[in-house]
């Protein structure tokens, strides 16, 4: 701190002790004594003056040596030096203390200045950590808000699907039920056609008494086909079964086919078919039953 009261031009360079003043006698005045030329012994003639210090060119700063000269090139870059016959006096006490005052105030504005600086850096990393924290949280949260909407979708394509199975067992019970009735409806009412047809007729009282059997001119029959509703049709007595085997050929029933009777049971052949229906017992009413034999 002294190097640099001593200096009021150089801030950062230390200082030496001062040197004595150019021209100034180390003897008493009374014992100096003239040379023969007229001059003073000791006194420095013209072109005989020594360097007492370096000067900056570049800022007209001086330096004692040549050391202070070389730090305050390397802190500032100034290169034109210059030596100097200028003594650097020492500073007063009051100088000292008013260069003191002022290297403390800058000594305490550049610590403040630092620690502004790391309040200032401290923040910035502060705000720079708690940015990332609120991006790593918003991608967290991203995710996580896509993960539930993917789960909730795939949960509604879920109960959507189900909805539709469940439909379709339902309607395909359904559907079993119907054909279920349907087919006992129809064969409750073959039943019953069946019994009605091959119910014979009781005899009416007249007939009884008089003992006479009644003609009959028309065959009501009755044929069950597979897969179809039964077909009933009205033919002449005397018709043949080849008749009958035309008509229902021509109804539907082009494969060949054989005929035959539940009660009594009996099949038709192919001897049967020039035989009237009268002959073959089938008036006044019968039910047959056709069956596919290709």
């Amino acid at each position: 701190m002294d190097w640099l009261l001593a200096n009021p031009n150089v801030s950062d360079e230390p200082e030496e002790p001062a040197e004595q003043a150019l021209g100034v006698a180390t003897s008493g005045g009374d014992s100096e004594q003239q040379t023969a030329g007229g001059s003073e012994e000791g006194e420095i003639q013209d072109g005989e003056q020594t360097a007492q210090s370096l000067i900056c060119n570049d800022c007209s700063k001086l330096f004692r040596d040549a050391a202070s000269a070389e730090r305050h090139a390397i802190k500032t870059s100034h290169q034109n030096f210059s030596e100097s016959t200028q003594v650097i006096a020492p500073l007063t006490e009051e100088e000292k203390k008013a260069k003191l005052a002022e290297l403390k105030a800058r000594l305490a504005e550049k610590r403040a200045a630092k620690a502004q600086e790391e309040i200032a850096e401290r923040k910035q990393q502060e705000k720079i950590r708690r940015k990332a924290g609120q991006d790593m949280s918003a991608v967290k949260q991203n995710m996580e808000e896509k993960e539930i909407k993917k789960a909730f979708e795939q949960k509604k394509r879920e109960k959507e699907q189900d909805k539709i199975a469940k439909a379709k067992v339902k309607a395909q019970i359904e559907a079993d039920k119907k054909e279920r009735a349907a087919k006992r409806e129809a064969a409750k009412r073959a039943a019953q056609e069946a019994q009605v047809l091959t119910t014979p007729a009781p005899p009416s009282a007249a007939a009884a008494s008089s003992g006479v059997k009644k003609e009959y001119n028309e065959a009501r029959l009755q044929f069950r086909v597979p897969g179809v509703a039964p077909l009933t049709h009205t033919f002449p007595a005397d018709a043949t079964l080849q008749q009958v085997n035309e008509y229902l050929q021509s109804n539907g029933c082009d494969r060949p086919f054989t005929l035959s009777m539940t009660f009594p049971r009996k099949t038709f052949g192919e001897g049967d078919l020039n035989k009237t229906l009268k002959e073959l017992n089938l008036v006044p009413s019968s039910a047959l039953v056709l069956a596919y034999t290709a």
